[in-house]
């Protein structure tokens, strides 16, 4: 699975290439990709995928799996009230987790980019 900001990092490289891509007639760049590069920009809340990673490494030490991960990153809550409502399946584990959801909103804001 890929977070927005990981998507966006990935197709701003494709993007910057393209010039060179388009000379190959065996590359086809599909019509889509314009709209995947804009969505991924404009799901992207913070400023590099690589310090999202490690941002969220206290919840992947908790056992919080990828996709709620992934949820979490692309969604961008901003209280901890937010990520059960969004994630409910957190609940189950919330007694356990909950220090570690407010050191990951705490970290994610800190880098969230200014839009």
């Amino acid at each position: 699975m890929l977070m927005n900001c990981e998507a966006a990092e990935l197709l701003q490289e494709i993007h910057e290439h393209m010039a060179i891509l388009s000379e190959d007639p065996k590359i086809k760049i599909p019509e889509s990709f314009d709209k995947a590069f804009q969505y991924s920009k404009d799901g992207n809340h913070f400023t590099t995928a690589s310090s999202v990673k490690q941002a969220i490494e206290p919840l992947k030490k908790c056992g919080v799996s990828d996709g709620e991960i992934c949820m979490i990153a692309n969604i961008g809550p901003e209280t901890v009230e937010e990520v059960y409502a969004l994630v409910p399946s957190l609940k189950a584990n919330r007694s356990a987790i909950e220090g570690s959801v407010t050191e990951v909103l705490t970290a994610l804001a800190n880098i969230k980019a200014a839009k």
